[in-house]
């Protein structure tokens, strides 16, 4: 693949040569050829692919000790990078991230595992603290070093925790109630029934949660994407952000990580 890069970059400057590249941009005609150029060049053989894909494949099932198989493969020439999916046979709902860069294989397998094992445990938690729940999420990361560790038998999420304390988990919240000083008793006491819950069963984690006006629902907003905080902007009226739950011992606590937005 390096080689293809290579030359797909060659053969850019040979058209731009050829076209008598100055330092005043090419004509549209050569952008045109060199984009073409450059997408013919990228994009590997069927047979390219057939081979990383089974690579990948023996790769999972050497690291895991299970089936699967991978999907949707995609290689960037820039970086000379293939990204994929991945799925665990026989079993729906566990796709997930690969990748090859020069020539190792990395995976999210592990993470999306356990993540997916956190979210099961404190999903009735949630919805059972939140009366204005609109959407939530959670993660879970661990070192490198403890994939590897436990990677031929992983553990269930709270097996994990049982063996060792190098995980953090990741909790963020949305809600459609617009958090006022005459409301904000209530909505701690919300809060502190899921961070009491966390502190209860030795869960290392942080929360982040974000008050928008019940306004939102309104515009049609059944979802938040918490990748793009920035378009809700205008909704939001406070938020809560706890880097450690384990700071917070009492419902008071909770004044010191809680601040209004300015609109």
């Amino acid at each position: 693949m390096r080689r293809r890069t290579a030359f797909a970059w060659i053969s850019i400057i040979c058209l731009l040569l050829s076209a008598g590249c100055s330092l005043f941009p090419p004509e549209r005609s050569v952008v045109d050829k060199i984009l073409e150029e450059m997408e013919n060049l990228s994009e590997p053989s069927e047979e390219e692919k057939q081979q990383v894909k089974k690579e990948a494949e023996q790769y999972l099932k050497e690291r895991y000790g299970e089936e699967f198989y991978v999907d949707n493969l995609h290689y960037i020439w820039q970086t000379d990078t293939w990204d994929m999916r991945g799925h665990l046979k026989n079993e729906e709902g566990w796709d997930f991230w690969v990748s090859k860069a020069r020539g190792q294989f990395k995976d999210a397998y592990f993470i999306h595992r356990i993540s997916r094992d956190a979210e099961e445990e404190i999903k009735p938690q949630i919805e059972e603290a939140f009366d204005s729940l609109i959407n939530w999420d959670t993660s879970v990361g661990v070192p490198e070093e403890i994939e590897d560790q436990y990677a031929k038998s992983i553990p269930s999420y709270q097996e994990l925790r049982e063996q060792t304390k190098r995980y953090y988990q990741t909790i963020t919240i949305a809600l459609a109630t617009s958090l006022t000083e005459k409301n904000q008793e209530q909505e701690f006491e919300e809060v502190y029934r899921l961070v009491s819950y966390l502190n209860q069963n030795n869960i290392r984690a942080e929360i982040e949660i974000f008050y928008y006006d019940p306004s939102i629902k309104e515009k049609g907003i059944k979802k938040v994407d918490f990748t793009r905080q920035v378009q809700y902007e205008g909704f939001l009226t406070a938020k809560i952000e706890i880097d450690d739950v384990s700071q917070v011992k009492r419902e008071r606590d909770l004044e010191n990580h809680f601040r209004f937005v300015n609109k």
